[in-house]
C-alpha cells in the first residue's frame, strides 16, 4: 500500500494511491477544494476513537478532488470487522462517465496509516505557515493530530473538559499538540 502528496506547483498537487496493486494516479488536483483536509476528514469521522457518535460517527464517508475540469471521487465504508472499503473513481470524457481506478478492500489503520506518514513528511518539509502559501487552505492541524494520535496509541486525543452539566470547554496541552507534531 502506497500514498503520495507532493505539490507540483503553487496550488497544485500530484502523486498516487494503491491498494491491493490497484492504482489511481492524481495529476493537477487544484486548491478549488481543500482535498487534503476532506480526505483526513472522511477518514476521521469512520474513527470512533476521534469523533463520537454524537459528533458526526459514521460508517460512510467521501470527499472529491478538483482537477479542472475532471474530479476525482473517494467513497469510504468501515465494516465492523475494521476493513475499509474504497472506492476511487474520476469523470470520464463522457458525460455521466466515472472511472473506477480502486475497488477494493484494506485494514483501515493501514491506509490511514500510509497517508498519516505522507502528511506527516508533507508538513515537516513545507511547514503550516508554507502549507497556506501552496496550497490556499490552512493545514489540517487538529485533524492530522488526532488521526496521528490514534495510529500511536489506539485511544482518543487526550482533551480535558472543563465547566459544569450546563457549559463545557474542551482543551487540550499545547505542548503535547506541538510534541506530537514532531514524533
Amino acid at each position: 500500500m502506497k500514498f503520495k502528496y507532493k505539490f507540483f506547483t503553487r496550488w497544485v498537487v500530484d502523486g498516487f494511491i494503491e491498494i491491493n496493486s490497484q492504482r489511481s494516479s492524481f495529476d493537477g488536483i487544484t486548491y478549488v477544494r481543500d482535498c487534503l483536509g476532506d480526505l483526513l476528514n472522511a477518514l476521521m469521522y469512520l474513527n470512533a476513537d476521534c469523533v463520537s457518535p454524537g459528533d458526526g460517527l459514521t460508517t460512510n464517508t467521501s470527499c472529491e478532488w478538483d482537477a479542472e475540469p475532471s474530479i476525482t471521487t473517494w467513497n469510504f465504508t468501515l465494516k465492523t470487522n475494521g476493513m475499509l472499503h474504497v472506492i476511487v473513481t474520476y469523470d470520464g470524457k463522457e458525460e455521466d462517465e466515472d472511472i473506477v481506478d480502486i475497488n477494493t478492500e484494506c485494514p483501515y489503520d493501514s491506509l490511514l496509516e500510509v497517508i498519516i506518514l505522507e502528511v506527516d513528511s508533507l508538513i515537516k518539509k513545507h511547514g503550516v505557515v508554507g502549507y497556506k502559501e501552496n496550497w490556499d487552505h490552512e493545514f489540517p492541524l487538529s485533524t492530522f493530530l488526532k488521526l496521528k494520535s490514534y495510529l500511536l496509541n489506539k485511544k482518543p486525543y487526550s482533551l480535558e473538559e472543563i465547566g459544569d452539566e450546563y457549559s463545557e470547554i474542551k482543551t487540550s496541552q499545547l505542548h503535547n499538540d506541538l510534541d506530537l507534531l514532531f514524533k
